[in-house]
């Protein structure tokens, strides 16, 4: 006989089993190595860390039944009104833009009072879902990819990458990496791939050459400095640009890493959380390594590459073109976007401020991350509705 609570989990833990394990574990140990690294900010205010703690776990509680309830239903219903969400971002980025909240020398917020929104997160899914709407559509008939359904493509893809690179340039540059897979996953003509990559990529160049946007200038400067740090021979020079804000964050993650890779200071035991700006989101895998040594390094890696063969295997039994679309333009925007924040860490791309999925701080970060995985474990039923037909 099921108990109650085995009769509650099968009936809202739904859809592949494996996802939910890395997803529960992952979002478990992101809450442990965020109360390490939130503790620097006791000096905020008499009841910090634990009020920060406290509205994490109440957002954590609250994603986990959003993705629970989406993974419940039809995606193909939810993912209906995704134009008009995607229309509807477009205006939440521009007034983020001119009237939002600025944290790190950017307006991408929308201060709800209780809660600051980031748009650029509900675009980017918004913009997975219509461009698996439309590539599913036409996969039974190549034909029907034209110039008038290569212009469409360009301007969602294009405005959606320009507006968000106005203030949050490596958000855009994921958006655009998530929708060339899905081009291809689409089997879009080569030749429309190129000339749309060829106009997007155009663009960002000349938004900062031109210095247009909030990012601009700090986007040549990271670029420029990680250029500088890979290839530069010179230890005056290189001593001389250690001195920047941005390379000073550089080498204290890397310090972190070095003290704590082959001897793990253990939990809560960091010393570079005191010092790292963004501890507990850009620079969080740096801490993991320095409390809980190379193993967890390596394990949290592999985590999400076990996720991304998931979610592959999602595409491969799912019965519906959008379906396996959906599946991979979300599996491929969740482990690429871990994958760029690991990179940071240890110093082997420009800075970017990109959050670990599941792991890092961030209440809007953790809720489109549920949405999105929510999708992934509704598309992983068509397996067991196909067993039941």
């Amino acid at each position: 006989m099921e108990t109650k609570i085995s009769k509650y989990l099968k009936e809202h833990l739904v859809g592949d089993y494996q996802i939910w394990f890395i997803v529960i574990l992952l979002n478990i140990f992101g809450l442990l190595i965020q109360f390490s690294t939130k503790s620097r900010m006791t000096m905020e205010g008499p009841f910090e860390p634990l009020t920060s703690i406290i509205k994490t776990i109440a957002i954590l509680i609250g994603s986990f039944y959003l993705m629970s309830w989406i993974s419940r239903q039809n995606y193909i219903k939810v993912t209906r009104l995704s134009n008009l969400f995607l229309f509807l971002s477009w205006g939440l980025i521009l007034f983020a833009f001119f009237f939002g909240e600025s944290k790190g020398g950017a307006s991408r917020w929308i201060n709800l009072g209780f809660v600051s929104f980031m748009p650029s997160d509900m675009a980017k899914l918004c913009l997975t879902a219509s461009l698996a709407k439309i590539f599913s559509s036409r996969q039974a008939d190549q034909s029907q990819y034209n110039i008038v359904t290569a212009i469409v493509i360009l301007i969602l893809i294009g405005v959606t990458c320009f507006l968000i690179m106005l203030s949050n340039f490596s958000t855009s540059i994921l958006i655009f990496l998530t929708s060339i897979v899905l081009m291809f996953f689409g089997r879009v003509p080569i030749k429309y791939i190129s000339g749309i990559v060829g106009i997007v990529a155009f663009l960002a160049v000349m938004v900062v050459y031109l210095g247009i946007g909030q990012r601009a200038t700090t986007v040549r400067n990271r670029i420029s400095t990680f250029m500088t740090r890979a290839f530069e021979h010179d230890k005056t020079k290189l001593k001389e640009m250690n001195k920047s804000d941005e390379n000073y964050q550089i080498n204290l993650s890397k310090y972190a890493i070095s003290t704590g890779a082959l001897i793990p200071k253990g939990p809560g035991n960091s010393q570079y959380r005191y010092l790292l700006s963004q501890a507990e989101s850009d620079f969080i895998y740096a801490i993991i390594l320095e409390e809980y040594g190379l193993f967890m390094g390596i394990l949290i890696p592999l985590f999400f590459l076990w996720f991304m063969w998931r979610g592959s295997s999602v595409i491969r039994y799912s019965g519906k073109p959008l379906g396996g679309l959906l599946s991979a333009g979300l599996t491929f925007s969740i482990v690429i976007q871990a994958f760029i924040n690991m990179l940071v860490a240890v110093g082997a791309g420009p800075v970017t401020g990109q959050p670990l999925p599941m792991i890092s701080a961030g209440g809007t970060s953790l809720v489109f991350t549920a949405i999105s995985i929510g999708l992934i474990l509704s598309i992983s039923r068509d397996k067991e509705m196909e067993t039941k037909i």
